[in-house]
């Protein structure tokens, strides 16, 4: 980018000059003086930012076509902006780009926009080259409702509140690195829980598969949030005492998957999911024992389970 040449105005006077009353050269000093203050004063009022309008292909690489982030650089040959990883194979186009553009890296470094993410409660601006990674990782990313035929979508803060009163189902808050005992009823397919640490959404699904009922646990989130990398491992297990004095029991133990619900639950039998035999069923009640662990990030890069507390007394919950 070429620096702009500065230019001025120069203000000449007659030969014969006027010669003015000391009164009226005393009127005129002193609105300028005025005028002085009036600047003085509408720069300290000017705003220290503005929201403006631009073409956004602006901020983007002439070559990849990707968002610019310093250092950004020019082509000696037709001027085209390229971001430092475009500027050695941009010799094959026009010629090698070599002239750093110290001041764009200044705006590209400011230039912010708000989170696409505005109507569902995310108030930040984001330098706009940081933009895309922001809004993988935001909390506000929508998700929807897994209820059939129900076109609500929302954050997951609001998608509980929604599940508990237009679905007159509400969460339950369950303590990591404890099993629960959930009381779950087949008349509902969808029932909510919610980690009482970080407000994490759990949606525990249940289906008819043949004789047996599958039962799947998945992390409400954005898709793209972390990369969608399992962040929780579950034990889902069913257990009903048999007549001879043991226990009949069934157990699944998998990480957690993640889905922001765009295209509904999962069907029964898709991923990974517990077989509970129609034996183990009481009536119209499931009753469901699900520990929860985070997973911690070294466990997470090797994709091993977790280092996970060993299980505390189980608390009987029963979901409506």
């Amino acid at each position: 980018m070429e620096r702009a040449e500065s230019c001025g105005k120069s203000v000449t006077t007659s030969e014969e000059e006027e010669v003015m009353p000391e009164s009226e050269e005393g009127e005129v000093m002193m609105m300028q003086e005025q005028d002085g203050g009036a600047a003085a004063a509408a720069e300290a009022m000017a705003p220290a930012q503005i929201d403006v309008r631009m073409d956004v292909a602006l901020l983007h690489c002439q070559a990849c076509l990707l968002p610019l982030k310093p250092p950004v650089f020019k082509c000696e040959a037709a001027g085209h902006v390229v971001c430092c990883f475009c500027r050695a194979g941009h010799a094959g186009l026009c010629s090698r780009a070599s002239a750093h553009c110290g001041e764009l890296d200044v705006v590209v470094g400011a230039v912010k926009v708000p989170c696409p993410y505005r109507a569902f409660g995310c108030d930040r601006y984001l330098v706009y080259h940081e933009a895309a990674g922001h809004q993988r990782a935001c909390r506000c990313a929508p998700c929807s409702c897994p209820e059939p035929g129900c076109v609500f979508v929302g954050s997951r803060a609001t998608l509980l509140g929604h599940f508990a009163a237009g679905h007159q189902r509400p969460a339950v808050t369950v303590r990591y690195g404890r099993a629960w005992n959930l009381g779950l009823s087949l008349a509902h397919r969808r029932h909510a829980l919610v980690g009482e640490e970080d407000r994490s959404v759990f949606l525990v699904s249940l289906g008819p598969l043949g004789a047996a009922t599958a039962v799947s646990l998945l992390c409400v989130r954005p898709d793209g949030e972390d990369g969608a990398a399992p962040r929780f491992w579950c034990k889902l297990s069913v257990e009903r005492p048999a007549g001879d004095g043991k226990d009949n029991l069934v157990l699944m133990a998998s990480a957690v998957s993640s889905s922001a619900l765009s295209t509904g639950a999962p069907a029964p039998g898709q991923g990974m999911f517990l077989a509970v035999p129609q034996e183990l069923i009481s009536g119209d009640t499931l009753t469901l024992s699900v520990p929860i662990d985070p997973i911690q990030p070294a466990a997470a890069a090797a994709g091993g389970a977790p280092r996970s507390a060993t299980p505390q007394a189980r608390t009987p919950r029963r979901m409506q």
